[in-house]
């Protein structure tokens, strides 16, 4: 299993072609204020409040564009960048990484949409590249998942959390040399079962939780 540090950030591409780190389609949620990402210039989103929610301390903070977040990354650090938008923000996510000079090794992009993955490996291949899959929205056939993760020429999958997330399928990825991740993890219980299983790595809302358990297990 991995044991390398991880940060994972979700990107959106604005009207004008900036990226980004927002979860949400909308900025109602984080800002009070509902302006479509992809509909609003980055000077309008710079213009909002996405801290003040959260607490006192945290307001006026303003929502971060991707190449401020790769400037601030740490060398020992992995970044697992999460596209929510199609295709079509995928040169200017190349172009981003490219400017920023950072280790390529550092970075992996993952996404729902395929035909990201796929757009990312043809131009970039050394850029580490997963597919994600949600058991509970969609009904995936597991028996053609590695077929298509072949196809696209991803490193990987990042499954959801979930009992169809079992030792065959993960089995079935290792097997074509494909890394398999799960999402996400807060039961130690649960983390011992994937480790068994032959995970690869664990995203979790409590990693130093998951993580002091797991190496307390190694040890034993």
């Amino acid at each position: 299993m991995q044991k390398a540090d991880g940060i994972e950030i979700d990107i959106r591409l604005t009207s004008d072609h900036h990226i980004v780190c927002h979860h949400d389609e909308n900025t109602l949620r984080t800002t009070g204020i509902e302006k479509v990402i992809s509909e609003t210039t980055l000077n309008e989103l710079k213009k909002l409040d996405c801290g003040g929610w959260f607490g006192a301390s945290w307001k006026n903070e303003r929502i971060p564009e991707l190449k401020e977040v790769l400037r601030l990354l740490p060398i020992n650090k992995e970044l697992f960048i999460e596209v929510k938008t199609k295709e079509e923000i995928v040169p200017f996510l190349l172009k981003e990484i490219n400017d920023s000079h950072i280790d390529m090794n550092q970075i992996t992009v993952i996404s729902f949409y395929s035909k990201v993955i796929e757009t990312i490996k043809k131009s970039v291949p050394q850029i580490k590249c997963n597919l994600l899959i949600a058991f509970e929205h969609k009904k995936i056939d597991m028996a053609k998942l590695p077929n298509l993760v072949k196809k696209i020429k991803a490193d990987g999958v990042g499954a959801q959390n979930h009992q169809d997330l079992n030792g065959d399928l993960i089995k079935s990825l290792n097997k074509i040399n494909k890394s398999v991740h799960v999402w996400t993890v807060n039961s130690r219980k649960q983390a011992e079962l994937y480790l068994e299983k032959g995970i690869d790595s664990i995203t979790t809302n409590k990693p130093i939780y998951i993580r002091n358990h797991l190496e307390k297990l190694n040890l034993s």
